[in-house]
């Protein structure tokens, strides 16, 4: 082994756990995007057209992020083959079930949104603030010694 093919190797180990950092924060951002826009779809007082736009770009996000993630994992896929040729172990198989769920969850909160989209009106019932308190007449304070 020469010293250039050890840096490489090195490279490779030091690449792939940058980029399995990244394949596992992507769900944990994903979740808090989409807690994000639909809090603010639920809770505040948007237009209808507003609430559409804000589900719309969930939808939009969450695609785009399952499509990235399945990059990210190919990226991956082909820096182990490199790792295990340099170790001279058997690669491992395409198992990609981690990928394939968190894909399949971005894709269903994509398809909620869209739905949701559709008629926000109705999937956002808010109910009626309630009315506040009639004010108490002032007591007069008093001093316990």
């Amino acid at each position: 082994m020469t010293d250039k093919e050890a840096r490489i190797y090195e490279q490779n180990c030091q690449e792939f756990r940058s980029l399995n950092g990244f394949f596992w924060q992507v769900p944990l951002i994903m979740m808090t995007l989409n807690g994000g826009l639909w809090y603010s779809v639920a809770s505040l007082d948007l237009s209808v057209t507003a609430q559409r736009g804000v589900l719309a770009f969930a939808v939009v996000a969450n695609l785009v992020m399952a499509v990235a993630l399945g990059r990210l994992r190919g990226v991956m896929a082909s820096l182990l083959v490199e790792i295990h040729a340099f170790q001279g172990t058997a690669a491992p198989g395409r198992a990609r079930l981690i990928q394939y769920l968190f894909q399949g969850l971005m894709l269903f909160a994509a398809i909620g949104a869209f739905l949701a989209a559709l008629n926000p009106q109705q999937q956002f019932i808010r109910k009626p603030e309630p009315k506040p308190a009639k004010a108490q007449p002032a007591r007069p304070m008093e001093i316990v010694l």
